[in-house]
């Protein structure tokens, strides 16, 4: 059976003790804060006390926190203690003091410990015991602790209660509900500006802009695909007739691409022209479409026409001209 918090034997009094750490990365420092208060069988706040403990370590603040509250115990004349704390490593060396090496830091802190137990005893009527507990069953003390964080106030004992504490002492006592769940809505306001930024001045643009275009991919990616739409490509191998053409050296008289060994059908030999146009159009038939768009051309295949035309003499005997008052190309100036 679970219990917001569980009242002490009839005899006994319950000290409740946490320890809060904060780092201030803007001062690089550490804040420790400890809540520690005692009660009675009755949920009576007896005792508080909570604010900063600087130079300590969370070990060392907690049980700085129980060794005040067993002083005041003692003035007190409470004779049976039972203190609850959250921090398992306190809770395990007080039990295993015995078991468990203890170094310079701790020596301090559980030898004040011990001391006010052993010195003070008085037989069986005294009697202390520590348990470790969840945090929520040790919420007030936390509330405490907190409290004192983040209103940087230094360690000292408190007279009543402070803040919301009343809230959590009748919440450990089952006479409060519980916290409600706040959803907290982001603030958008009305659209106004308070104090806006003045409007960005006015720019021209570089004279010296222009747009960049990306480099264009093909759609269709792989050798089949960039390849399928050309004639001498058929099922992903080249067309028996296009090795042939290529191997008897026809299309050496268009291009010097044609004379290599190892063909490069990417390679430019007219003005957007590339060798694979010129075995496509080869197939096809209609390779004399290309032919003016070529770098380099046959000097023989335009020769054979020029043969059949008439010479500068002859134009210009027919034209009526006199050979001897015009120069010809056999005869200039």
């Amino acid at each position: 059976m679970d219990f917001t918090w569980e009242t002490p034997d009839p005899g006994y009094k319950k000290i409740n003790v946490h320890c809060e750490i904060m780092q201030d990365p803007l001062l690089n420092e550490t804040h420790v804060s400890v809540g520690t208060l005692a009660r009675d069988s009755g949920g009576v706040q007896l005792w508080g006390a909570l604010g900063l403990l600087p130079n300590l370590t969370e070990e060392q603040a907690i049980m700085s926190g129980i060794q005040t509250a067993l002083i005041h115990a003692q003035k007190k004349g409470w004779e049976l203690i039972y203190i609850e704390t959250t921090n398992l490593q306190v809770y395990d060396t007080i039990r295993h003091q015995e078991h468990v090496f203890l170094n310079e830091e701790q020596l301090e802190i559980y030898s004040s410990f011990n001391t006010v137990y052993a010195n003070h005893y008085n037989g069986n009527k005294m009697k202390r015991v520590i348990t470790s507990v969840p945090p929520r069953i040790n919420s007030t003390a936390a509330y405490m602790a907190n409290y004192g964080l983040t209103r940087k106030v230094a360690f000292g004992e408190i007279s009543g209660t402070v803040g919301d504490m009343d809230y959590f002492l009748a919440r450990d006592m089952g006479m409060a509900l519980p916290v409600p769940s706040v959803e907290i809505q982001t603030n958008l306001g009305e659209g106004e500006v308070i104090d806006g930024p003045p409007p960005p001045k006015k720019r021209k643009l570089d004279e010296f802009f222009r747009d960049e275009i990306p480099r264009q991919a093909y759609k269709d990616k792989g050798k089949s695909k960039v390849m399928e739409h050309f004639s001498f490509y058929e099922n992903g191998l080249f067309a028996k007739k296009a090795i042939r053409i290529m191997e008897d050296g026809k299309l050496s008289r268009y291009s010097p691409a044609f004379d290599n060994q190892v063909v490069n059908l990417n390679a430019a030999v007219g003005k957007e022209i590339y060798a694979r146009d010129i075995l496509h159009h080869a197939l096809l038939g209609n390779l004399k479409a290309l032919i003016p768009k070529l770098y380099v051309s046959n000097p023989g295949f335009p020769q054979d026409d020029v043969d059949h035309l008439m010479s500068v003499d002859r134009v210009l005997e027919l034209m009526g001209f006199s050979t001897d008052k015009a120069s010809s190309s056999k005869n200039p100036v």
